[in-house]
């Protein structure tokens, strides 16, 4: 396919040149071009505000490499590779200059190749989204994937830690069934045995995490399902909190393992509930959610979602901190194992939705669990729409 060059600062006078140049200049998403040395060629005014630089400071002087984190420069080469063989790249996230010496913000780029009329590779033109909503999007993806990277690391430990506890768990019995029980060391024995069992249960913590396969999913009416949850934590909230559960009027099914589902759920009532040692509100709640992206043809695409959310009265979560409570064995209590929160992330994902947070510190937080909807049933005519 032959392109021509993005148009420049002086595009040729024609018929809707002037309006091509406006339309590229101030397009909502940050645009450029480099040949195939990689020198931009073209760049647009959303883009350079962006970065904090003149036209003339960029076009025919400097490469791509420039205008990105060091860390983000090897991913650049990468992308004009991946334009050259393949013709296109997407969904790569770009760490751009800012306004100041040591101010960067996250970018997901795509790009295509540029080609002459022989059809020979020229260079590549991409896009970039600038706006602050875009920055949060991308930071909150570029979490996303450090969780799997985490994941991934914990699966392997998980697996390999579980055969050497195998191991030691087998002698520590042997020991205790050979030796008398009056031996001095059999007691020792058992407090190994003990220290096993409770290494196993972070273990299993960890192989939540990692998003081992769930073979127990099954259709679950999730009104219906946290209406009886709720009544049973009616009866282990502490003294002073009130749980109000408040499912959404129409029936919603979705694919869920129940147990695992339960696990999460109870976690996040059990949490809010520390959260509030002086009492207060824990709601549990279902809402339908609408989600509109691009498919693969570039028309939206209408996904339905239920999200499942709890919130507190408490104090909220220190903002510091917000961006690790995810992570396996992070932990603000001396106590606690810090595995929680990460198998309640690996629950979800094991259910193919997603979970957020909106933390307000001093007057509470609310997790708020996204799950794919399978069914979802009008209260009024008992029929079934799809998502």
């Amino acid at each position: 396919m032959t392109s021509s060059p993005l148009p420049g600062p002086n595009p040729p006078a024609e018929d809707g040149g002037q309006r091509s140049e406006d339309l590229f200049e101030n397009a909502p998403v940050g645009l450029w071009e480099v040949d195939a040395t990689g020198i931009i060629v073209a760049i647009n005014q959303t883009l350079l505000r962006r970065i904090a630089c003149t036209r003339a400071d960029v076009v025919d002087r400097q490469t791509l490499e420039t205008l990105v984190s060091p860390e983000s420069t090897p991913t650049v080469q990468e992308v004009s590779e991946r334009c050259r063989q393949d013709g296109r790249a997407t969904g790569v996230m770009l760490k751009w200059r800012g306004e100041g010496d040591h101010s960067y913000w996250l970018g997901e780029v795509t790009a295509t190749a540029v080609y002459d009329a022989k059809g020979q590779w020229i260079g590549w033109r991409g896009c970039v989204q600038v706006g602050p909503q875009a920055t949060s999007e991308m930071e909150r993806l570029l979490h996303e994937r450090t969780l799997e990277a985490i994941e991934r690391l914990a699966s392997g430990v998980a697996h390999k830690f579980n055969n050497l506890l195998q191991v030691i768990q087998g002698y520590a019995e042997l020991g205790s069934i050979t030796l008398e029980s009056s031996h001095p060391v059999h007691g020792n024995l058992g407090r190994i045995k003990e220290a096993a069992q409770r290494a196993a249960a972070i273990v299993q913590g960890l192989v939540t995490f990692s998003r081992r396969p769930i073979v127990r999913r099954r259709s679950l009416d999730l009104g219906m399902y946290i209406t009886k949850l709720g009544s049973r934590l009616q009866r282990v909230v502490p003294p002073g909190i009130e749980l109000h559960v408040k499912p959404t009027t129409q029936h919603v099914r979705v694919l869920a393992d129940a147990s695992s589902l339960e696990q999460a759920v109870i976690h996040l009532v059990m949490n809010a509930c520390e959260a509030m040692p002086k009492g207060g509100t824990v709601a549990l709640e279902t809402d339908l959610e609408q989600d509109v992206t691009a498919g693969e043809s570039g028309e939206p695409s209408r996904a339905t979602y239920v999200c499942l959310s709890v919130s507190d009265t408490g104090v909220g979560i220190d903002p510091d901190l917000v961006g690790q409570i995810f992570e396996p064995f992070f932990t603000t209590k001396d106590t606690a194992s810090g595995l929680g929160l990460a198998v309640v992330w690996g629950v979800v994902k094991q259910h193919e939705g997603r979970i957020e947070v909106l933390n307000r510190p001093g007057h509470g937080a609310t997790f708020r669990i996204y799950l794919p909807v399978e069914d979802l049933v009008s209260p009024e005519s008992g029929a079934t729409n799809s998502p």
